[in-house]
């Protein structure tokens, strides 16, 4: 026999074949309320629901998917309405009362546990209903769940539908329940083949909570100390917890917080937590922690870690702040230890980094003690390793000397903090290193011609990271030329010819002006250390004459007076 017939069958023996042949063969969808349904509702409650937004929503299967119409018929057929008959005069989730599908819906996750407030913001007409939750919406048909459609899908109108999933026959195929506006309670069978197959299952109440990892007591079970309790892990995994803690198996009053502090009451007991998750749309479940061992009497324990401060550098000073404790004890005492290893000596509060320690990482132990009471020594947590010191610069170097070819440069190579640090000297041609030239002096090369010359000095220590200081470069070293002019009358005037010559260079580059006194200026730029000139414009006679080198990378300025004669 097929399920459908199978949930029709009760109705064969409540009510006639001719009247049942009629419902499942010509019945039509549910139009109006019937005598045993209160579909009634008071004023003020409808004037609420209009406030919320709210569309009675009406659907309409086809005639062959119903099962039952109305309480009376589906309750003699064993298909009830879970007491919604009784009971439909009442708002639930604040939807319209009597012939309703959201009502029905609601009234049956408020029956099934939940509470009667809606669990959502926002409008109630059924088409919102899956949109509203979508975390708890998927595509998965399970008892208990409401089939919700969309406004205007399969049977449901412009507000959508909402049912109660009453069996899934298999992945294709459920039985629901359901009532309608301006319709009546029925039963009803719905396949994906029919078209009416639901946008979506709204699981509020049938999705279990699935505690995943149990809770766990740590801290040590002993007068004066206080245990915490993890919440587990939980599935949802937004599910609110709460606590309740045990002692002997009886529930301790008024402990109901994430920790329990042992006090004398305690003492050889055991203890354990039971944690309760709850979220919205889901049954309550419970939790339980395995037992401490028996709460033995007192120990010292550290309330806050104690610490340490301070630049974590050669030079540098850490202190220890020694934290705090849940009683407080009679004396504490201190030991410094660098990778591990005891300092020597240090006992005190504070620590002096010294060159000794670069590289290491440093941590301290406070040890407290209490009459009646187990010692405990806690560390600290360690440093990073201790940085190298900075040697720092009292008085930078200073070069003096002749910035020239064949001319020696002396460095003072300054002064530095560390007095036994040791330096090491530079000379630099242009901001590269001269090879070989590390000492305090420095005899100029024809190498440096058009360069400045500078020393670096590298001072360094154990503990200390290298501090290179410059000092103030040299004047670029140059030569100084020689200008000679050769002079040429021609039947247009006086031409001149400018030769500039340096020892150690192969040619001079530059310009060259001539100024002749009489009205003539020129500048010519050197070609191949030579610059030609042809005096115009001034009148015959004797004339005062000046020739400037205004000077380039590898050669200084110069200027030459005489004197020439205008033919």
């Amino acid at each position: 026999m097929s399920l459908r017939n199978r949930l029709r069958a009760p109705l064969v023996t409540a009510v006639t074949a001719a009247l049942i042949g009629g419902l499942l063969a010509f019945v039509p969808a549910p139009a109006t309320a019937t005598p045993d349904g209160k579909a009634a509702l008071a004023a003020g409650d409808d004037a609420r629901a209009r406030k919320d937004g709210l569309t009675r929503s009406k659907a309409t299967f086809a005639r062959s998917s119903y099962l039952c119409i109305g309480y009376t018929a589906c309750g003699k057929a064993g298909m009830t309405a879970a007491g919604y008959s009784s009971a439909n005069d009442k708002m639930y989730w604040r939807m319209y009362a009597g012939h309703n599908c959201t009502n029905y819906a609601a009234y049956r996750m408020v029956k099934s546990g939940l509470a009667n407030t809606r669990p959502w913001s926002g409008g109630g007409n059924a088409t919102y209903w899956g949109t509203s939750v979508p975390g708890i919406t998927d595509k998965v048909p399970a008892v208990g769940a409401v089939a919700w459609w969309k406004a205007n899908t399969g049977p449901a109108g412009s507000a959508g539908h909402v049912a109660y999933v009453e069996k899934v026959v298999s992945a294709d195929e459920i039985v629901i329940s359901q009532d309608s506006w301006g319709g009546d309670f029925s039963w009803a069978v719905v396949t994906k083949a029919s078209g009416n197959w639901p946008s979506g299952f709204v699981h509020f109440n049938d999705a279990k909570m699935v505690n995943k990892v149990a809770p766990v007591v740590s801290g040590m079970a002993k007068v004066g100390e206080q245990l915490v309790a993890s919440s587990g892990s939980w599935t949802p995994t937004d599910a609110k917890v709460a606590y309740q803690w045990f002692a002997n198996g009886v529930a301790i009053p008024s402990a109901t917080q994430s920790t329990l502090p042992l006090d004398a009451s305690r003492l050889g007991q055991t203890i354990r937590v039971r944690i309760t998750a709850t979220r919205l749309g889901y049954p309550k479940s419970t939790a339980t922690s395995a037992s401490t061992a028996t709460v033995l009497p007192g120990v010292l324990a550290s309330t806050r870690a104690p610490a340490l401060s301070g630049v974590v550098k050669v030079e540098g000073t850490l202190s220890l702040d020694q934290g705090a404790w849940n009683t407080k004890p009679d004396s504490t005492s201190v030991q410094w230890y660098a990778d591990g290893a005891p300092i020597a000596g240090a006992t005190a509060s504070t620590l002096e980094l010294s060159p000794e320690l670069a590289g290491k990482s440093i941590s301290a132990q406070v040890t407290a003690s209490r009459a009646s009471y187990t010692s405990i020594t806690v560390p600290t947590a360690a440093t990073v390793p201790v940085a190298l010191g900075t040697i720092k610069v009292r008085r930078s170097p200073k070069v003096t000397g002749i910035a020239k070819p064949g001319y020696t440069l002396t460095v003072d190579p300054g002064a530095f903090h560390l007095g036994d640090a040791a330096v090491a000297i530079q000379w630099m041609r242009g901001g590269t290193p001269i090879p070989n030239a590390t000492g305090p002096t420095y005899k100029v090369t024809a190498s440096e011609i058009g360069e400045l010359v500078s020393a670096h000095v590298t001072a360094s220590r154990a503990g200390y990271a290298p501090t290179t200081v410059a000092s103030r470069p040299t004047v670029r070293v140059r030569m100084i030329p020689r200008i000679k002019v050769i002079k040429a009358a021609t039947k247009h005037g006086l031409r001149l010819r400018v030769v500039l010559s340096a020892r150690l260079l192969r040619v001079v580059e530059g310009k060259v002006v001539v100024r002749v006194m009489g009205g003539y200026r020129q500048v010519v730029v050197l070609r191949h250390g030579v610059a030609r000139f042809t005096v115009t414009g001034v009148k015959p006679g004797k004339h005062a004459i000046k020739v400037v080198y205004t000077g380039g990378r590898n050669a200084e300025p110069r200027a030459r007076l005489g004197t020439i004669r205008i033919p």
